[in-house]
């Protein structure tokens, strides 16, 4: 039987032209190598999974474990690395294959062919294997065509250089709390940072966010806003549907002080990021900042009570859900026109939340003048009635269509008859 060479050179110089291969990656591919000559392809495929696996993993200890189980920790599957275990496969022991992959796709360390073709791998050893009987067996043809696409997109590939991955970027964080001057190299290097990267570097720092440890979250408080700059729609979505989660299922804070929905919000509003909160947790959010602002409207000298609760309001900006439209405009509008004796400076901190209504929400607002009770409640006085019309004439103005002024006219008539 004359011999039939894989693609991959196994030669006494493999190291040299496979600098990534260790010596056990070496001796694994020389098996399989043997194997296929003896006709066992099946059996030569499981070598070459084997080899693959352990450079996924060496090249994910040499990227950064902590940014793996951060990206992976949504996975299904087993995800228990062991950082006491004294060999690789001690440490890697309690880790999922697929979840390995998952995360080395995600991660950047292994491209999507790559991806596949373990998959494919994968699916063989289960079901194609000699460990399997099956119709479906492991060809010659198919273990070349595998391993000449791993050849290309991992055997050949470089290991990361644990002095610029993410990992060496952000190892710091945990270390210790970092002087203004650490901070601000870090700040530039975040800036320099790949796309896939900036995607691992955002969801590792937003689980220590939410985390809280000391002194990390420190440092991710002076760090995460940089990222967010260059973050996508995509991932600032992510960022809102984590804290929609923990609002859900509060059970799936981690934290030892169970503080990290309340760090989330606190983030989100330093960045202007509440639009990014799906709508049934951020109505939550307006609600008890409308409650907030309706009660110090109802207290006896309440209007610096009132000024706090519109500053807050205004922190979140003028993304009201729907859900939550009329029950948060109604005390915005009613802070606006005020009462018998006048009103605070608390309509200042509103304005944004007239000025930015789309044409269908200024019919609505104007509408409240004529059918919300909490808005007219003070309208039969001289300084709210006067200031609600002014409102009204505003928002008439606004609207383009003349059957559409004519409605707020409608509501003009009413107030004015009060």
């Amino acid at each position: 039987m004359s011999e039939q060479q894989l693609p991959v050179l196994l030669h006494d110089d493999t190291t040299d032209i496979y600098p990534v291969l260790s010596k056990h990656e070496v001796d694994l591919i020389g098996q399989a190598q043997r194997l296929f000559n003896a006709d066992f392809y099946g059996h030569a495929l499981l070598d070459i999974w084997n080899a693959a696996i352990n450079n996924l993993r060496r090249r994910i200890e040499a990227y950064g474990v902590d940014i793996f189980l951060s990206v992976v920790k949504d996975e299904a599957g087993r995800k228990r690395y062991d950082r006491d275990g004294e060999t690789l496969s001690e440490r890697w022991e309690g880790v999922d294959q697929l979840v390995l992959i998952n995360g080395a796709t995600r991660l950047g360390l292994l491209n999507k062919k790559a991806g596949k073709s373990l998959e494919m791998i994968n699916w063989m050893r289960n079901h194609a294997s000699p460990a399997h009987d099956s119709d479906s067996r492991v060809e010659r043809e198919d273990v070349i065509a595998l391993v000449l696409l791993l050849q290309t997109n991992l055997f050949r590939t470089p290991l990361p250089d644990p002095g610029h991955s993410v990992s060496g970027v952000f190892d710091p964080m945990k270390s210790g709390q970092l002087a203004e001057e650490q901070l601000e190299l870090l700040r530039d290097q975040i800036r320099g940072l790949r796309p896939a990267d900036l995607r691992v570097a955002f969801g590792f720092m937003l689980d220590l966010l939410c985390q809280g440890d000391f002194p990390a979250v420190q440092n991710v408080k002076a760090l995460l806003p940089v990222v967010w700059e260059r973050a996508s729609e995509d991932l600032k979505k992510a960022a809102g549907l984590r804290y929609h989660s923990l609002t859900i299922d509060p059970g799936s804070d981690t934290s030892t002080d169970k503080g990290a929905k309340q760090r989330l919000l606190d983030f989100l509003t330093e960045v202007s990021g509440i639009q990014y909160i799906p709508d049934a947790a951020r109505a939550v959010i307006y609600r008890r900042a409308a409650k907030n602002l309706a009660e110090a409207k109802d207290q006896n000298y309440g209007w610096s009570s009132e000024v706090v609760a519109a500053k807050t309001l205004e922190q979140f900006g003028p993304c009201v859900p729907s859900i939550a439209f009329e029950e948060v405009y109604q005390e915005i509008l009613a802070v606006w026109c005020g009462n018998y004796w006048g009103r605070s400076a608390a309509h200042r901190h509103l304005t944004a939340f007239i000025d930015t209504l789309n044409r269908d929400n200024l019919r609505k607002t104007a509408q409240f003048f004529a059918s919300n009770e909490r808005v007219r409640s003070e309208l039969f006085q001289p300084k709210p009635k006067a200031r609600a019309i002014d409102l009204l004439q505003a928002i008439r103005d606004k609207l383009p269509i003349e059957a559409h002024k004519g409605e707020v006219d409608e509501v003009l008539i009413n107030i004015q008859q009060l």
